[in-house]
């Protein structure tokens, strides 16, 4: 039989594993609650980066994760991706939120709608306006014959209700209307010269990237 003193320093050390395993529990889903966003996020970044990459190389040129200086309320801003084709200039900025996708183009905040719960989702389209705003900015108005094309993407949603706006969809419903644009606004020569001009302008300084998604960390925490 075990004596009284054993059981009670049995009883101790069982109660500080226990103890143990719960923090180790408590950080492994604080870890994953902040992390799981972007990495879905950037899955979903990579998954329309697949698709658009399949556009004719011939008239579309493809920039992923272009960083930029902004005049916004942000220094800098990260746009997922742009288009530089013979028809335009298409800014796109790319979301995996699932569940309904509720909102109107002219409102602050929209709504993602789960099985599990409903939150606040900011406009896209406007977050999307100052990556347009720096693309021109980088580009020179004067090299610009027609206004960039912003499309945002949902790449999870199971279904979409957005008024006020014709270019929010589905990646199906993306590819379809950049196709759509198929009149000749840029030569060979202008289009290969605003692609190399946002790549220039691109920063790819890996402590500057560190601080604006920071920056967007704590912006969302809020």
């Amino acid at each position: 039989m075990s004596s009284p003193i054993s059981t009670i320093w049995q009883t101790i050390i069982s109660f500080w594993w226990f103890l143990l395993i719960v923090i180790i529990f408590e950080v492994l889903y604080i870890i994953i609650r902040s992390r799981l966003p972007f990495l879905i996020g950037r899955s979903g970044e990579r998954f329309v980066s697949k698709r658009l990459n399949r556009l004719d190389p011939t008239h579309y040129k493809v920039l992923d994760n272009l960083m930029l200086p902004s005049k916004g309320r942000m220094s800098t801003t990260q746009i997922d991706h742009v288009i530089v084709s013979s028809y335009g200039i298409f800014c796109i900025e790319t979301k995996a939120h699932d569940g309904w996708i509720i909102g109107d183009a002219d409102k602050e905040y929209w709504t993602q709608s789960t099985f599990l719960h409903r939150r606040r989702l900011y406009n896209p389209l406007r977050q999307n306006f100052a990556h347009v705003k720096a693309i021109e900015e980088a580009i020179g108005l004067q090299r610009l014959k027609a206004p960039v094309v912003p499309f945002v993407v949902f790449t999870n949603a199971s279904r979409l209700k957005v008024s006020g706006v014709d270019f929010v969809g589905n990646l199906k419903d993306m590819l379809k209307k950049i196709n759509a644009f198929t009149k000749v606004i840029f030569s060979d020569a202008e289009r290969d010269e605003i692609y190399y001009l946002l790549v220039s302008a691109n920063i790819v300084d890996k402590g500057v990237r560190r601080s604006h998604d920071q920056i967007v960390r704590n912006l969302k925490g809020r």
